[in-house]
């Protein structure tokens, strides 16, 4: 039977699990669609073989497999995967199954490689132990002392192994046994070599499962016959077209799917993109409208201030002039700070020019008092200019002025510091003028008080008497002139004139 009768077998059967089943009429081939399309069939007629590293961690010269020793849980679940995959179907036939233990190069030769074999034959117990491996595939067991050959490839494609030029010379040109691992440790005081101890060695350290299919068996058993090695190398070469054209099948789809994917992903961006688009448009316009409704409440805010002070501004008097009367004086306190009597007191202040007013006062005292020991007369006639430093046309704050005064006093006083000075009974004339300075507060609209002080010269005429009651007795003249303290003013106001909006009273 030819090659092309051998395609058409009535009937191809399947794998089962792997295997899927195809039928062909007599005369027919079947179709690529009825191909069989396994992935681990396609694997299987590509590579031929399957291998697996296992990095596996020992004690210090140990070789036995210890599943709970550093990082062996998950390169042994590494292992179950693979074996799952390569060994599960009965129907995939396997040749051969080779175990290589391989070692890194520090050490001596001959220890390494005694390591490297007893580490394979440690591998090869525990799979029989797990797995069974042995009773049911020729298992072969093989080692390599010290793995130069996978250590070059490492070095050659580690950019960052310091001198890897000189590395990959020393390897090329210097042979095992003539000193090749002294150089590499000699070599720029040990930093390349110290860089792959670290870096390399780790992965020279390992077991390898090398798992080898029976092509012949697997081609055979699907086409039920058994085939000569030339029957076999034209199907195994159209299975493997099949496959290839299968695998890039299935590429195309792949690549479909993952431009599907990526413009989902792509959609999915464009719309997430848009959302936050209209999120940040919202934030935006929510941020413009508590803006609007802080300028707003700003706005409103300072339109009341401006009522507010429009308010006070009404209620401000633009005075024309004011009546006071001096507490300190009604009070009976003199300007030394001294006690006498009540002494009643008028003033008007007339305000002009938007920051100067005059101020005319009066004052005039006649009191028997201490039954009729003492006696204080007293008048007192008052001119003061002043200039306000802060008017603002409504005369409040400071002010700075200059004053004169005149007037006469009668004084009787059984004071003993009085009587000493030979003043305790006097009469006489005075003169006083200096300068003046204080400040006037609002209490309301219109009332107001003034705090002030007087300083200056003052030049008394004071005759003195002596008292024998009910008779007075000249006893001498004399003149008094002094600087000093001259007025205290504490004086309540009512002031006359307009308000700040107009119109006036």
């Amino acid at each position: 039977m030819g090659i092309k009768a051998l395609l058409l077998l009535p009937a191809i059967l399947a794998f089962p699990g792997y295997l899927h089943g195809v039928a062909a009429l007599p005369g027919t081939l079947p179709g690529p669609d009825t191909l069989y399309r396994d992935s681990t069939y396609l694997r299987v007629i590509n590579e031929g073989s399957t291998r697996l590293n296992c990095y596996l961690s020992y004690p210090q010269g140990g070789w036995r497999v210890e599943s709970t020793y550093g990082n062996n849980s998950s390169e042994l679940a590494r292992l179950a995967r693979f074996i799952r995959t390569s060994l599960s179907d009965s129907l995939i036939y396997v040749r051969e199954i080779t175990l290589t233990g391989y070692c890194s190069i520090e050490g001596s030769y001959a220890h390494n490689e005694r390591l490297a074999r007893r580490r394979a034959n440690g591998f090869r117990n525990y799979l029989d132990s797990v797995f069974g491996l042995s009773r049911r595939y020729p298992v072969r067991t093989s080692y390599v002392g010290e793995d130069w050959e996978r250590l070059r490839s490492l070095a050659d494609s580690c950019a960052s192994l310091p001198s890897r030029r000189e590395v990959l010379e020393i390897i090329d040109n210097t042979g095992i046994f003539d000193g090749r691992e002294r150089k590499l440790m000699a070599l720029h005081g040990g930093v390349p070599y110290n860089f792959m101890l670290s870096e390399l060695f780790p992965l020279l350290r390992r077991v390898e499962i090398l798992v080898e299919y029976d092509l012949h068996r697997i081609i055979e058993e699907r086409y039920r016959r058994k085939l000569s090695a030339s029957e076999l190398q034209e199907i195994l070469a159209h299975e493997r077209a099949v496959a290839a054209a299968e695998q890039e099948r299935l590429a195309e789809l792949r690549r479909l799917a993952a431009e599907s994917r990526q413009r989902a992903e792509q959609l999915r961006l464009a719309e997430e993109h848009a959302e936050q688009l209209r999120l940040a448009e919202q934030r935006a316009a929510e941020a413009e409208q508590e803006r609007l409704r802080a300028e707003q409440l700003r706005l409103a805010e300072e339109r009341a201030e401006q009522l507010r002070r429009a308010e006070q501004r009404r209620n401000l008097a633009v005075p024309l002039f004011s009546i006071k009367t001096n507490l300190y004086a009604l009070s009976g306190m003199t300007p030394g700070f001294s006690h006498t009597s009540f002494t009643p007191n008028l003033s008007a202040e007339f305000f002009f020019a938007g920051r100067w007013s005059a101020v005319a006062s009066a004052a005039y005292a006649d009191w028997s008092y201490g039954n009729g020991q003492s006696y204080w007369g007293i008048s007192a006639y008052r001119l003061e200019p002043r200039f306000w430093l802060r008017s603002g046309g409504v005369y409040h704050l400071f002010y700075v002025g200059v004053y004169g005064q005149s007037g006469d006093f009668d004084n009787r006083s059984t004071s003993d510091s009085r009587l000493s000075s030979g003043t305790g009974n006097c009469t006489g004339t005075y003169l006083e003028g200096g300068v003046s300075a204080g400040c006037h507060f609002r209490l309301s609209g219109r009332w107001g008080i003034d705090l002030g002080l007087r300083g200056g010269f003052r030049s008394s005429d004071v005759n003195t008497y002596d008292v024998e009651l009910p008779y007075h007795y000249f006893n001498r003249n004399f003149r008094k002139n002094r600087f000093g303290l001259t007025g205290v003013d504490i004086s309540i106001g009512y002031r006359f004139g307009r308000s700040a909006k107009g119109g006036g009273k």
